[in-house]
């Protein structure tokens, strides 16, 4: 998970933008709000077929933020292209970003050939409905110990995960690219299963050897016109 292995061919990168909707979206004229959204729709779409991006609601769950974009391609080029055609059509002027984190995830072997939009991988990632995002940074002792004591750690906190088939978690390495080291995603269809599996790992012995990890606010995924509707 953390070792350093020889980079391979396929790289995803991936942005989280969490954005907050703007008071002026919700005083539109009711005309001007059905035709934002419809325009936004329709260019999410189109952005779909270029660049791997889910949807995620925090409408009520969030003070800062309302919906998170979850984008991620082989070519970071191409998402940045990606955000700058949302944040200019339709209901996407009317939002602001809130927090941003991005990473890369070095494709291990063994995982489907068979792509989506942005070279992903079929079905690795963004597959369930609910989701917490956390920037990990290690302290510094944990790069003292040795690779068989940092293994020790990583296998308890493995068996703790395994007990919760549902939560499927996942790494992005981020340090060179963002302040964080790596973010750290679990998503789950079984919101208790999902809490129960980060209050188990968060009773594990490596936690001694995290600086920061503040989770984000929990992510539900949906729809975007369900979200943009719950809007205004």
């Amino acid at each position: 998970m953390e070792k350093k292995n020889r980079q391979p061919e396929t790289t995803v990168y991936t942005n989280f933008l969490f954005l907050k909707a703007d008071r002026k979206f919700r005083h539109l004229m009711s005309n001007e709000r059905i035709a934002a959204k419809q325009e936004l729709e329709n260019t999410v779409c189109a952005v779909q077929e270029e660049v791997f991006l889910r949807t995620y609601s925090l409408v009520g769950l969030d003070a800062g933020s309302d919906m998170l974009l979850w984008m991620a391609a082989p070519d970071i080029g191409k998402i940045q292209k990606a955000w700058s055609r949302v944040s200019t059509s339709g209901a996407g002027r009317y939002f602001d970003t809130a927090l941003c984190f991005i990473g890369m995830y070095p494709q291990p072997e063994g995982v489907p050939s068979k792509k989506e939009a942005g070279g992903v991988p079929a079905g690795l990632f963004g597959k369930s409905r609910y989701m917490l995002l956390h920037p990990l940074v290690r302290e510094h002792a944990w790069y003292e110990l040795s690779e068989a004591e940092r293994g020790r750690f990583l296998a308890e906190r493995q068996t703790a995960l395994a007990k919760y088939p549902s939560v499927t978690e996942h790494f992005f390495h981020s340090c060179g690219l963002d302040e964080q080291e790596f973010i750290v995603v679990r998503e789950s269809d079984a919101l208790d299963d999902l809490a129960a599996a980060s209050r188990e790992l968060r009773e594990q012995r490596i936690k001694m050897f995290t600086k920061r990890d503040t989770p984000n606010p929990l992510c539900v995924g949906d729809d975007l016109r369900n979200i943009l509707d719950s809007l205004g």
